[in-house]
């Protein structure tokens, strides 16, 4: 099982120490923003506030296109705080609201994600699209950085897959160009601060804290989940849908009866906007696997966790393991899928320091083709563990 940049004792590359780490990834940060206008600096860079959870912030459609100028900060729309926003509804198909109460997003201090187009939850910071080749590079470099290489080839395949989408929509922003990224704080190796990256189908948020980095919450997704791109086939979050089916085809009878729900599962129940709520946990304890499939499960966990380099990500994979035996594994949803494509199941891993959630969605006719996940840490979203007393 790998997790990414890890030495080995045979002449490789030794691991990374997590203060070198914290150092390479200021320097990026710090190479990003001197590239930039005076300006873009005032557009990129934010406050870093600790607090203790993040909100839901609300917005409405602006009647724009994909090209168009979202609304929210610099734009038309405005975040709501009510849960219908000052305005109120629209209703599903309404001109204004979109879904019922808004588009919805997970606002921290100023940092927004959310699993809707930034045209409907607009992000803060700089598009990729708006900035020289030499300022993209250099933000790209700092992705490279942060992540380990299996990370930011999954960041790659996403972006592909949402500007795969791109091609002929009209009806919301899409495509690489509109990815955004956007600093909190200014990056240093003591105080905290933060670094959000994300469009449609991505919200990176990475919190660093001195020696400790943190990937939570983050989500991936992608629409299409298999796409064509310079004559290769690319299927994004495969390792996401494969290895959670082998560890379902690893259980015995008896096991499959307890992890597979009784009801239908279709879209994320702790996605952006649920920050620091709660659910049963339901399903197959860890508790109740062998040593092979107990191994099978932190390789699924390594999918999200392993996103950021290995001086962050060891430490976090550590406190997962050590309370394995509290995890537990849930399934909704077919037990089968098609070769190269990923299923329509969904499942959720739940353990006293990780929370993930695979969910293929309705929208778009074929939920194996389109996927949202989320990936959090109820201890220590936002690293709170490392920002707050």
């Amino acid at each position: 099982m790998s997790y990414g940049r890890t030495g080995t004792s045979s002449g490789a590359t030794p691991p990374v120490t997590a203060d070198a780490e914290t150092q390479a990834v200021v320097s990026a940060a710090t190479a990003f923003l001197d590239s930039l206008s005076a300006d873009q600096r005032k557009k990129e860079l934010f406050d870093f506030a600790p607090r203790k959870t993040a909100t839901v912030a609300r917005f409405k459609r602006t009647g724009l296109s994909g090209g168009g100028k979202p609304g929210g900060p610099d734009g038309n729309g405005k975040p709501n705080s009510g849960p219908d926003g000052p305005d109120g509804p629209d209703g599903p198909d309404g001109p204004g609201m979109g879904p019922q109460g808004g588009f919805a997003g997970e606002q921290y201090g100023q940092a927004i994600w959310s699993n809707f187009p930034v045209s409907d939850v607009p992000r803060p910071g700089l598009r990729l699209g708006g900035l020289t080749p030499a300022q993209r590079a250099a933000a790209m470099h700092l992705l490279q950085v942060l992540l380990s290489p299996k990370g930011y080839q999954k960041v790659l395949d996403i972006m592909g897959s949402d500007q795969a989408l791109s091609v002929g929509e009209k009806h919301f922003a899409a495509g690489a160009d509109v990815y955004t990224i956007g600093l909190f704080g200014t990056p240093n190796v003591t105080t905290p601060w933060m670094l959000e990256f994300g469009g449609h189908h991505l919200g990176l948020n990475v919190v660093i804290a001195g020696a400790h980095g943190v990937l939570a919450p983050t989500l991936t997704g992608a629409q299409p989940s298999v796409y064509t791109a310079h004559g290769k086939t690319v299927r994004a979050l495969a390792g996401e849908n494969d290895k959670a089916f082998a560890l379902l085809n690893a259980l015995n009878e008896s096991q499959r009866k307890q992890v597979i729900l009784n009801y239908r599962v279709d879209d994320l129940v702790l996605g952006p906007g649920h920050d620091g709520e709660t659910i049963v946990p339901e399903g197959l304890k860890a508790s109740a696997m062998n040593a092979r499939q107990k191994v099978m499960l932190l390789d699924v966990i390594s999918e999200w966790a392993g996103i950021v380099n290995d001086a962050y990500a060891m430490p976090h994979l550590e406190e997962i393991k050590a309370g394995l035996d509290d995890t537990w594994f849930a399934w909704s949803g077919p037990i089968t899928h098609e070769p190269g494509k990923s299923g329509s199941a969904y499942y959720r891993i739940q353990g006293p320091k990780v929370i993930i959630e695979f969910s293929p969605q309705g929208v778009g006719g074929d939920p194996t083709m389109h996927v949202h996940t989320i990936y959090r840490d109820p201890t220590n979203d936002y690293g709170h563990a490392f920002t707050t007393p």
